[in-house]
């Protein structure tokens, strides 16, 4: 019987000031989140199957199998779909990553698009992806999952430098301020008016680049981003539907309701009980900043 040595020479150092930890993983479904963000984690998003579009920090992402879609931390993203197809797609969340020269948690460097193409190393993705699941659900599997999470964030890494597109355009920007106030706003009661003075412009042309950039009206954005803030509520606390509709901008918890079925395609109390049925992390530190 014979037998083949394989050796190998000292590798390069890791890019990695800081190494990352796994602190999250899911399955995508239809209609899974809206409009939310994290301030203490990195998501490595991939697509398996499938053709939608998404929308990443105001930026229209137009998705196709081996594609993937990372969201730096206080990124605003929204993975409740526009779809042309279902989509198959995993997310890994991690935390503590540190590169050279960036903040904590940023994968993606300022002025990329968020969409990177890993048409090349896709079979690998798709073998990682349900790995880490498969360890992360069981009694202490923990160590293998974030090793393995680990080998998809330096492949991801990688991945950017070889293929990351800069973004572009002049309305960018403007778009950019909107959707900072929107954020800070989203649960008052905001105007056309006062977004339009905020950016010098008129209320028809605000509007417009506005939907032509994110795919959405203004107002759809603001229902969709309460939503989405909704939803982090839901899955992480026990708060009551009536204390969340408040919260994220509704008096009336059953008009809340059925504006939450509407866009995830289920009633909040549904997506409660599902999420947290077939979820595996910890809780965003984010959730509790009120």
């Amino acid at each position: 019987m014979s037998s083949l040595l394989v050796e190998f020479e000292k590798g390069e150092p890791s890019p990695f000031e800081k190494e990352p930890k796994l602190v999250g993983i899911y399955h995508w479904h239809e209609g899974l989140r809206a409009m939310h963000r994290h301030e203490d984690r990195v998501e490595l998003n991939f697509i398996l199957g499938g053709n939608g579009t998404h929308v990443v920090d105001g930026e229209l992402c137009a998705t196709r199998p081996g594609d993937m879609l990372i969201h730096n931390s206080y990124v605003l993203h929204d993975e409740s779909l526009i779809l042309k197809e279902q989509v198959n797609a995993w997310c890994i969340a991690v935390a503590g990553l540190k590169l050279p020269g960036m903040a904590e948690n940023k994968l993606l460097p300022e002025g990329v698009h968020p969409q990177i193409p890993c048409q090349e190393i896709a079979d690998k993705l798709g073998q990682l992806y349900p790995m880490v699941h498969y360890y992360a659900v069981r009694p202490e599997g923990y160590a293998v999952a974030n090793q393995l999470a680990g080998a998809i964030v330096l492949m991801a890494y990688e991945a950017i430098q070889r293929g990351a597109v800069a973004l572009t355009g002049e309305e960018n920007a403007m778009v950019k301020r909107i959707l900072a106030y929107i954020d800070k706003q989203y649960a008052e009661n905001i105007t056309l008016e006062e977004m339009a003075a905020l950016v010098n412009t008129n209320e028809y042309h605000m509007a417009h680049v506005f939907k032509k950039i994110t795919g959405y009206s203004i107002q759809q954005y603001i229902m969709r981003r309460r939503i989405g803030r909704a939803q982090c509520f839901l899955v992480y606390t026990d708060k009551s539907l009536t204390d969340i509709a408040g919260k994220v901008g509704y008096d009336d918890s059953n008009y809340f309701s059925r504006t939450f079925k509407k866009i995830i395609g289920m009633s909040p109390r549904s997506y409660r009980q599902k999420w947290r049925e077939s979820s595996v992390g910890s809780t965003p530190s984010d959730i509790y900043d009120e």
